[in-house]
């Protein structure tokens, strides 16, 4: 079956989560299309969209002017192709949704551009064009039933009110078919500078993998490997500590990830923790048609203890029905334990408060 898959700038199209910066770092609701000076650069897999006829023939006016908005520059652009997608999916499964999903390309068609000092210089970006699914794009007139933003609360609401962020679209021909491809990054309303830390701008920054006080086991670790720390202050200890731990996760993660690299029956294979560290999850792929989740934890020695966070356990939860829990033991030996736990065995396990550990 003949399928279209297409990326969008990352930090480009999110939703459930709170914009805590000062300055910038909102969704640019847009990817460019042939930015780059070389043409084997260009967003080829957005081109092939533009291929196959599937825009609207006619843009009534007034939706036109609606995309046809004045940049900051002032400078003029031209609409070439507007796309109304009506059949929406969400990670492969129908989204039931009463409203369709708005695209345009627009090109910039201004050789000159106006400074707000009034300054004329020439346009740089003369040519540029651009794919745009803005968040507010809204048209109910004329038979249509365009309401992006409808369509992205309604992804929230399926997915238990994870915020989420649209990394990818897939556009089946046959079907007409439009697939939201994302990834959950955190609970509804986490704060944008923790789900982006690469991220210019001002904001509050995430610490990530910041050690518990209570968190005696990766301590104990610690303290294991290198014995003359008994004699140095306990902040040392505890930066040790936080890079140890960190350390240990990424490794954990890189061997599951390998694991599952070899099983032909999986596809899409994306670690999402890597690039969005406050994800509920750390692995996310495709087995036989599905979206599959996975949580890897990671221990230096053998025991078979693992700490989850309020978040996880939530998601597991909801997810239950396809997320599995890797356990790696001895994880920096040459032949780490790989042990694997379905979210009802999780719940059968002994557990202490505060910090929510489990015992196999």
């Amino acid at each position: 079956m003949k399928t279209i898959r297409f990326r969008i700038d990352e930090k480009s199209l999110f939703y459930g989560i709170y914009n805590d910066f000062e300055r910038g770092q909102t969704a640019t609701v847009h990817t460019p299309i042939n930015q780059a000076k070389d043409p084997k650069d260009w967003h080829q897999d957005i081109i092939e969209l533009t291929k196959h006829n599937i825009e609207l023939k006619k843009v009534p006016e007034m939706l036109e002017k609606m995309c046809l908005r004045n940049t900051t520059s002032q400078a003029k652009s031209k609409l070439n192709q507007f796309f109304e997608f009506k059949n929406l999916l969400l990670d492969g499964e129908p989204l039931e949704c009463f409203c369709s999903f708005g695209m345009y390309i627009k090109e910039e068609v201004d050789k000159n551009i106006v400074s707000r000092r009034g300054i004329v210089s020439p346009n740089t970006h003369f040519g540029r064009q651009k794919l745009h699914y803005p968040i507010s794009l809204n048209y109910q007139i004329d038979g249509m039933k365009i309401d992006n933003k409808r369509v992205l609360q309604t992804i929230l609401d399926k997915n238990g009110g994870f915020a989420f962020v649209v990394r990818e679209f897939e556009y089946c021909i046959e079907k007409d078919t439009l697939n939201f491809i994302t990834s959950m990054v955190g609970p509804q309303n986490i704060p944008l500078s923790n789900v982006f830390r690469r991220a210019k701008g001002v904001g509050k920054k995430l610490l990530l993998g910041e050690i518990d006080v209570n968190d005696f086991e990766i301590l104990n670790e610690v303290y294991t490997i290198n014995k003359n720390l008994k004699d140095k202050d306990i902040q040392s200890v505890f930066e040790l500590a936080n890079k140890t731990k960190v350390e240990n996760g990424k490794l954990g993660e890189e061997i599951i990830l390998e694991m599952l690299k070899k099983n032909p029956k999986i596809t899409d294979i994306y670690h999402t923790s890597k690039v969005y560290p406050t994800s509920p999850y750390d692995i996310e792929f495709y087995e036989n048609g599905v979206k599959k989740y996975i949580e890897v934890k990671s221990t230096q020695t053998s025991k078979k203890v693992f700490n989850m966070s309020i978040g996880e356990l939530k998601f597991m939860d909801q997810y239950s029905k396809d997320y599995k829990l890797y356990l790696v033991t001895n994880v920096r030996d040459s032949r780490p334990g790989i042990t694997s736990f379905v979210s009802e065995e999780i719940k059968k396990l002994r557990y202490e408060h505060p910090t929510t550990r489990f015992y196999a």
